[in-house]
């Protein structure tokens, strides 16, 4: 399969590390998402070879390259532009979170995506990590019962953030950016819809960035009446052992179950005993997306849920934008996540 590359912003390696360890996949051409953006981050990759392209213009690389695969990885207001491009020309898309940053844009992916023969998957990376997936096999195995209160946690250092981050315009904001990984995986591992959403968020620490929000909590909730809160922040020290502190704790009628220490450990908390759930192996987005397109397994991203969960975090900074509670739209023929 030949696969192309739109920029460098962003989870880049969850496409490039998997085009080595995959038969008959190569990385044939790449292009700046942006005006003069600098490529050696892909041509220091193995997945580089004398064989990539390099083009001054992503819209060129797309039309000439022959593609089957293109991952878009530009500032983040700008991805859905090269998504809804490539959409047009059936070619399957890999973009970076958000897929949109407004609800206009994200309404015209979602008709390019109806209107093509390609698939369309997201940076959704919390769902292939092994922590996560194993809390969510304890709660469709039944072990906590039926789940009533969900705690999702994303919280990164700020290091250097790019000048984009600036901005609103630029940005997007930080629930689209940080808090959408909760947004999903909450949703993702309980198995539950959501049904109400509303937010807060702020910039406290970082006046020089007031289009990033530093902190900021989410309430959903979910369609069996229970309760989701999200908290996101770029407040962590920077003396920290890991970039990110990621944490979910999931309570239900007959037991609870935790992703914990920085998302590398999933407990199960039952009946007076703390369990160690077994962890499987980490899994590359690429490879599960590609295993679908060649007939495989199920990608662990249904065809829907791109846009889908972008709404749910779009209406959640609309929800703390305005100070409003906002009902949210069921998704496409479900009821719940499990059982697709």
């Amino acid at each position: 399969m030949r696969i192309g590359v739109i920029g460098t912003v962003g989870h880049l390696n969850y496409v490039l590390n998997g085009i080595p360890v995959l038969d008959g996949v190569e990385l044939v051409a790449a292009a700046a998402g942006t005006p003069n953006e600098d490529l050696g981050r892909i041509r220091a990759h193995n997945a580089f070879s004398d064989e990539t392209i390099f083009y001054d213009d992503w819209m060129t690389m797309l039309d000439k390259a022959d593609l089957e695969i293109v991952a878009v990885c530009r500032p983040y207001p700008m991805n859905a532009e090269a998504t809804i491009a490539a959409l047009e020309r059936n070619i399957h898309v890999v973009t970076e979170k958000p897929v949109a940053t407004t609800f206009d844009t994200l309404n015209k992916v979602e008709e390019a995506r109806a209107g093509s023969s390609a698939r369309l998957t997201t940076m959704f990376g919390m769902r292939f990590e092994p922590a996560f997936r194993a809390a969510r096999k304890a709660v469709e195995d039944g072990r906590i019962g039926e789940p009533v209160l969900a705690a999702g946690q994303k919280s990164y250092k700020f290091g250097n953030r790019p000048e984009f981050f600036r901005n609103r315009d630029t940005y997007g904001g930080s629930i689209l950016w940080v808090g959408i990984h909760a947004v999903d995986f909450v949703r993702w591992v309980s198995g539950l819809d959501y049904t109400l959403v509303t937010a807060l968020h702020g910039n406290a620490a970082h006046p020089d960035y007031p289009g990033c929000e530093d902190h900021g909590g989410i309430l959903y909730r979910f369609a069996n009446g229970g309760t989701a809160v999200i908290n996101l922040d770029y407040l962590r020290p920077e003396g920290a052992p890991t970039h990110g502190d990621d944490r979910l704790r999931i309570a239900g009628t007959e037991g609870i179950v935790e992703v914990i220490d920085a998302g590398s450990r999933a407990v199960l908390l039952r009946g007076g005993a703390t369990e160690d759930l077994p962890l499987a192996e980490s899994v590359n987005l690429l490879v599960d997306f590609v295993g679908d397109l060649r007939g495989g397994p199920s990608h662990l991203i249904e065809p829907y849920e791109a846009t889908y969960v972008t709404r749910l975090a779009l209406m959640a900074r609309e929800a703390a934008d305005r100070g409003k509670i906002l009902s949210l739209p069921t998704p496409p023929g479900q009821s719940k996540v499990f059982g697709q």
